[in-house]
């Protein structure tokens, strides 16, 4: 529990320390689409190659492309119609399966009441504030709350347009960040648990932009969890660097396809 709990707080410093509203976990990111109109497509740019991603298929129509990487990891960039419908609406079957893979057991965490037993402390200054009633708390500062509760913790960020949330508990995290404007869509949505309990994968999830009439480009990705196996201090440097590239080239996929 301590480095998802140490995850969430590297979150929040991100969200609070950019620029632009931005959220990281676990080397997927997704930076604010911005106010510049995204590309419309009818086809997706699939280039055979994406850094340490190969294309393994590519759909007739050009509305879909499926990735591998050396290491195993998959990852399918699709073109998804919205049809007049939320982007929350249309991306809500995809989350669902992505949860039956990697179950986090991630739930909300509520509010410190005042009237909780136990030991307290409440601290009250100009942009910090914090309220505890024995394992339960609630921490606000710079926009960022933080509400833990035992081995459960829950993370909002509300900077600019991007709005992040993020749920961690024993078994992982849930991240959801997104930046819905009158122009583009900018989503993230990852799940990423410690270790592989249920399955072959460590995280999934997606990226998913485009302008607000649609389509989406969305890249689903699933990731599975590093060989750690003999790692000597150079071998752990030099695959955690191939990791997060791989993590990039997803970020790229999509940019290609969307930016102007």
């Amino acid at each position: 529990m301590r480095k998802i709990a140490i995850g969430v707080l590297c979150v929040s410093a991100l969200a609070l320390s950019a620029c632009m509203p931005r959220v990281s976990y676990s080397g997927f990111e997704a930076s604010t689409s911005g106010s510049r109109p995204l590309r419309t497509l009818t086809a997706l740019d699939c280039p055979d190659q994406q850094g340490e991603l190969t294309r393994i298929d590519r759909s007739p129509d050009g509305k879909r492309c499926d990735y591998v990487s050396r290491g195993g990891d998959a990852v399918s960039l699709k073109l998804v119609a919205l049809d007049g419908r939320a982007p929350g609406e249309v991306m809500a079957p995809t989350k669902a399966d992505l949860m039956a893979l990697v179950p986090v057991d991630a739930r909300p965490v509520p509010a410190v009441a005042r009237d909780e037993p136990g030991e307290h402390a409440d601290v009250d200054m100009p942009f910090i504030h914090v309220h505890s009633r024995g394992d339960h708390a609630d921490v606000k500062f710079f926009g960022i709350k933080v509400h833990s509760d035992g081995d459960y913790a829950e993370v909002h960020t509300n900077l600019g347009l991007k709005h992040t949330v993020v749920h961690a508990g024993p078994k992982g995290a849930e991240v959801v960040a997104e930046d819905i404007g009158k122009t583009n869509i900018d989503m993230l949505y990852v799940l990423a648990s410690e270790k592989r309990r249920h399955g072959p994968y460590a995280a999934v999830g997606y990226i998913a932009k485009g302008p607000v009439a649609g389509p989406l480009v969305v890249a689903e990705f699933r990731a599975r969890e590093n060989d750690r196996t003999d790692w000597g201090d150079s071998g752990r440097h030099h695959n955690e660097r191939h990791h997060h590239d791989r993590h990039d080239d997803i970020g790229r996929l999509v940019d290609r396809n969307v930016r102007g």
